[in-house]
């Protein structure tokens, strides 16, 4: 019996959650597109979606012509940290609004990653958030989760 390599694996547990998320979009709980001019609150995700599918797709199949290799401890303790933060970024999100845990997310993750250059991770973490909800708020009137203490944000 071959192998498979942890790129498959991810892959293919990648394409799975995508294709799941995917069509729970169309869940009639999120039907409410005649009340926002087309774009309700899947519009932008099942975008997104559509992309990781194929991408997730991709490393599927280019991870059947991976050599397998065997995966440390602090490689798997740095997946479950990862997803542990990125779990708490998603529940952050509906409670503290997507701008103040997308600030918290961006400046955790790349220290987490190994990541070291302060002034590189300051500024992204002060400039990516706020351009990303500008532009989501603003230019495309997609509605994101605002914070409790905030109106506006």
């Amino acid at each position: 019996m071959a192998r498979v390599s942890w790129t498959t694996v991810v892959g293919g547990v990648t394409l799975l959650v995508t294709a799941f998320l995917f069509y729970h979009t169309f869940d009639p709980a999120y039907d409410v597109s005649i009340l926002t001019a087309g774009r309700g609150p899947v519009f932008f995700p099942r975008i997104l979606l559509g992309f990781m599918f194929v991408l997730s797709a991709v490393v599927l199949v280019e991870g059947r012509f991976e050599a397998p290799r065997a995966i440390t401890r602090h490689q798997a303790l740095l997946v479950g940290a990862t997803l542990a933060v990125t779990g708490l970024y998603i529940w952050g999100i509906t409670a503290a609004g997507f701008l103040i845990s997308t600030v918290a997310y961006v400046f955790v993750l790349p220290w987490l990653l190994g990541y070291r250059n302060a002034v590189a991770i300051v500024l992204v973490t002060a400039l990516y958030p706020v351009g990303v909800w500008y532009v989501f708020q603003k230019v495309f009137l997609i509605i994101l989760p605002s914070s409790p203490w905030f109106d506006s944000f």
